[in-house]
This record gives C-alpha cells, structure tokens and sequence, in this order.
C-alpha cells in the first residue's frame, strides 16, 4: 500500500489561518437565514446603503488597515474625487493614499483611533459626525442606522446630499469573534428582528454578517485602550469642498497635539521596537488585527 503523498508547504503555513468560524449571534449574510434577513431588510426600506456599499466592497489590505478600508470604501460608496491618481487614469480611493494624517508605517503597527479617522475623512472632503459611544443612547445609535441605511444614495444627479455612509468602531469580543477593535460600514438593517448588516472589511476572517443591534451598540461602548475614549461611529456624507490640509487635525478631532492624532513617523521606532519585544517572546496573537 503506497503512502500518502506530502501535504504540500504544511511547514510555511503551520500557525495561520483560513477564514474564521462566524460563531452566534451573527447570522452570515449568504446562509439561507441570512438571505431571508435581507429580503425583509430590503422590503421594510432599510438596505439603501447596502447597494452602494457593495459596488465599492473592500477587503482591508493588511491585517491593521480596518480603518483605511473602511474609509476608502466609503469615501468611494460616496463617489467623492479624490483628485489624485491612483493608477494609469484612474482616480479612485485607495488604503495607500490615507496617509495625510498618519504615516501607513505607523497604522501598519498601531492602526488609527475613531477621531484619527474622522480627521481622515474630512481630510479627504467628507462631511463627518462622530459620535462616542457613551454620548448616545441605545434608541439614537437605532435612529442613526435607520436614517443612514434608508437614506437615498442618488437624487437622479448623481450622489444624494442627504446619502450617509456610518462606519462602526467596536469590540468584536462583544460579538463572541476574536480579535478586539475594529472598524466597518453598516450596509443594512432589519426592523422586525433588530438587526444591523456590519459589512466586514477584513473578508480573509469573517464574511459579512448579520448582528443584533443591542449588542453592537454595547460593542462600541468599550473603551479604546490607544485614545483613552469609548469606541463609537462616524457617519460621513459628500461635500463639494475639498480639504487637503491636516494642520487642524488636533482641534477636529478633540484631541491635543500630544494625542494619537499628532502621530508623526518620528514616532514609529519606538513602536517597532515593543512589535519585536512582543514577537521575540513568539506570542503574535496581540498583532492579529482585523
């Protein structure tokens, strides 16, 4: 009897991943349950953000770029120009062009807070409403989600000025997933049940998927150990006027200039080094983002 062939490349793979198991409550967007959310979702007037959302659907670049995938893909669901090239004659947002607040060096290593990125995006000519996760009760984080996944991305002339993209920043441990802060659009939502569709960015790990909002909403009160602040939301809308100066990034976000938004690349060697102390003690999990 012959033996077995070798697996191929079992030693460059040993200690990764494929995919994660969506464990409960979430409900996968593509399961028959999951379709069955969707059409109700899509009768009852609550999927209008989806449609956009998902002709621009981003799988986040790198395991720390949540934030910058969720932003581009939003920036783009907007059809806000970048007025930059992205590649041949394409302008188009991309992850590797955020980086006017924050060297991608340093989001590589530490990723972005929710003022860092609301900083971001008004950079980048959206019109942005953070909201803390404290600041807002259960009943007007359910109002917001309402009115941003039923708003109309197209008035007949191109994007809606009333059309709002929320990009959700939460403890994933809250959803019994693993990992911890992380950020992604809501592309629906589903009165009956009270369900919010999180469009997940980091699509190597979970798909998209269906989650009650109570337990979102309590996912974004957390505190961001890197901010010191609870997690929350933002809710951008397109603006014709284009920002492209961060030298207020510290007043816009709330933060002094010694805060996470005042970032520099000065600041990324000392950041390597506590990667390397962490990783020379062969623990890598603190650094599976997404």
């Amino acid at each position: 009897m012959s033996e077995a062939p070798p697996k191929i490349g079992d030693d460059a793979i040993r200690g990764t991943f494929h995919r994660r198991h969506l464990p409960s409550p979430a409900v996968a967007f593509s399961s028959a349950e999951g379709k069955a959310i969707f059409a109700k979702a899509l009768q009852g007037g609550f999927l209008n953000a989806y449609f956009r959302l998902s002709e621009t659907f981003t799988t986040q670049g790198h395991p720390s770029f949540c934030s910058l995938g969720s932003l581009s893909m939003a920036l783009n669901a907007l059809l806000i120009d970048p007025h930059r090239v992205w590649q041949g004659v394409w302008r188009w947002f991309d992850e590797s062009m955020l980086d006017c607040c924050q060297p991608l060096d340093v989001t590589r290593l530490k990723g972005l807070t929710l003022a860092n990125l609301a900083c971001l995006a008004h950079c980048n000519s959206a019109e942005v409403a953070l909201k803390f996760g404290d600041s807002i009760s259960e009943e007007q984080f359910r109002d917001d989600v309402k009115a941003a996944t039923s708003s109309a991305p197209d008035n007949g002339e191109g994007i809606s000025e009333r059309f709002t993209v929320m990009v959700v920043c939460y403890n994933r441990q809250r959803l019994n997933q693993s990992g911890s802060g992380h950020f992604s659009p809501i592309g629906g939502y589903e009165e009956e049940s009270d369900l919010v569709l999180i469009m997940d960015v980091a699509r190597f790990k979970y798909p998209p998927h269906w989650v009650p909002l109570k337990l979102l909403y309590q996912a974004l009160q957390d505190i961001d150990s890197d901010s010191g602040k609870p997690r929350g939301y933002l809710l951008l809308r397109a603006t014709d006027e284009m920002h492209r100066s961060c030298s207020a990034c510290s007043d816009r976000c709330g933060q002094s200039s010694g805060d996470d938004a005042a970032v520099s690349a000065s600041d990324a060697p000392s950041i390597k080094d506590k990667v390397a102390a962490v990783l020379a003690q062969n623990d890598p999990l603190p650094f599976l983002r997404g």
